[in-house]
């Protein structure tokens, strides 16, 4: 069911950044578009916080499925073209992205309601495997697809994919709809915070992933063009590589689930080791190879810390967990690209690679620094 969400979501993405792009001539704008479907979650966090707490998740998603089905069955027959249909088409995404958020989150907080302990690091990573396969598969159809489709034709093959998803979601078993954190303190469940001090940490982990999701964002075309000489054709590369390598990335997650006992730590300075070789050395396959190694491990990262923070968490903590993934992750992703993007213009792609260095030396030493103060 991820599988087909991500997929049908990405495919139309990308036709209308491409769109856009065409339109206006503005890369900034397409780039808006493609961060359209996280706003949403962003401003409605408290909405869906309260949803993912109160309501059954199984019926969410089928909600959630349905609304998307509609409104993108609505674009699909919708007697305009052009500039209309492209303005109408951005409009819609801002809904669906709210809508996709909900399907997400509310799966993960199913998983954790209906699948033993022993077996839901497996079953949260393999959700996170088909979500990967979706965005890539999408990516992958939706460039061919753009020169021989209209955009009235990918909303209507959007549709048949979130018809199969919607059908899937009528499987899902039913859960129980719990409170939030104390159903007898209303404004408690209404707070979106993390009590548990080891969820706080595993999450501002999870945030340094999404600051390098920022450099990859950058790197994909400032390390292939500025610091290693090349043109398209090897931007194309890059991006072809980093596609597969963090797919793999989410296979090499499944065995590395088995080190329960490294510390979480470990796999945030982990990937830093080839970042920095690939970066330092500056030619062509040395530099993709160890590109290709940090990005393996940076999916890996990525998914060891969504899986101890969903493992770790009490039930009624979960709601609270994924709205904040659905919510700050993507905002760290953003702010993350803005600040790598004015460094690697200003300074160029090493000085990009030394802040993420530091700021993965900070975050990772922070509670030894803490401990160090209070002495």
């Amino acid at each position: 069911m991820l599988f087909l969400n991500t997929l049908g979501s990405f495919f139309v993405l990308l036709r209308l950044s491409t769109e856009v792009s065409e339109a206006t001539g503005s890369g900034l704008l397409a780039g808006a578009v493609l961060s359209a479907p996280w706003l949403p979650a962003l401003l409605l966090a408290r909405l869906l916080n309260r949803a993912l707490g109160e309501r059954d998740p199984a019926r969410l998603v089928r909600i959630a499925e349905a609304t998307s089905l509609g409104l993108t069955a609505v674009l699909a027959v919708l007697p305009v073209s052009g500039t209309a249909l492209v303005v109408a088409a951005v409009s819609v995404v801002f809904v669906r992205g709210f809508c996709e958020a909900t399907t997400r989150s509310a799966t993960s907080v199913l998983l954790r309601q209906a699948v033993a302990e022993r077996r839901l690091n497996r079953a949260n990573t393999f959700a996170e495997i088909g979500k990967l396969a979706g965005t890539s598969t999408g990516a992958a159809v939706a460039g061919p697809a753009s020169a021989a489709l209209s955009l009235h034709a990918f909303f209507a093959l959007n549709g048949l994919t979130l018809a199969a998803s919607l059908l899937l979601a009528l499987l899902l078993p039913k859960a129980g709809a719990g409170p939030g954190a104390d159903a007898r303190n209303p404004e408690r469940r209404q707070r979106i915070r993390l009590e548990d001090p080891v969820l706080r940490r595993l999450f501002t982990l999870f945030l340094l992933v999404a600051f390098w999701q920022g450099f990859h964002t950058v790197a994909v075309n400032v390390v292939p063009r500025d610091l290693l000489g090349g043109g398209t054709s090897l931007v194309g590369v890059f991006v072809a590589l980093s596609a597969v390598a963090i797919f793999a990335g989410s296979f090499a997650a499944l065995p590395a689930q088995r080190l329960v006992r490294l510390p979480a730590e470990v796999w945030a300075i982990a990937p830093m080791l080839p970042l920095t070789a690939a970066m330092a050395i500056g030619r062509v396959g040395p530099t993709l190879a160890g590109y290709v190694v940090f990005l393996v491990l940076f999916e890996v990262a990525y998914v060891v810390f969504n899986n101890r923070l969903l493992a770790r968490a009490r039930p009624e903590e979960v709601p609270v967990v994924v709205t904040l993934r659905a919510t700050l992750l993507p905002a760290g992703v953003i702010a993350s690209i803005l600040l790598i993007g004015l460094l690697s213009d200003l300074a160029g792609p090493i000085a990009a690679l030394l802040a993420v260095l530091a700021v993965t030396a900070l975050v990772t030493a922070a509670p030894w620094l803490r401990r160090r103060r209070v002495r």
